[in-house]
């Protein structure tokens, strides 16, 4: 899954990851006229200084590095026997492909 659409916007996968991690706890509308702020992917990419391969090497190391707080988390809740159901799947970890 790439983080950007055909439009190199952030908007679509912006409410996607939104609708499946945060609406049901949070109401829509602040977050929907935010959407509209996101920059594009080429905004982005300068503001935060990246370009195309040490944007992946980025989010490559950040995936990885995510693994260990996702394993204490999941401890965590196991030793509290709240179960690990929230972890199905990664809405928000999108990987950028050009």
């Amino acid at each position: 899954m790439t983080v950007f659409g055909r439009a190199n916007s952030l908007k679509d996968p912006a409410s996607k990851a939104y609708s499946q991690v945060f609406a049901p706890y949070h109401g829509w509308k602040a977050v929907s006229a935010g959407m509209y702020a996101l920059p594009t992917r080429q905004q982005l990419m300068i503001k935060l200084n990246e370009d195309e391969d040490s944007a992946r090497t980025q989010m490559q190391n950040y995936v990885a590095s995510s693994d260990i707080v996702i394993a204490y988390i999941d401890k965590l809740f196991i030793s509290r026997d709240l179960g690990i159901n929230w972890m199905t799947e990664r809405p928000f970890v999108y990987v950028i492909r050009p």
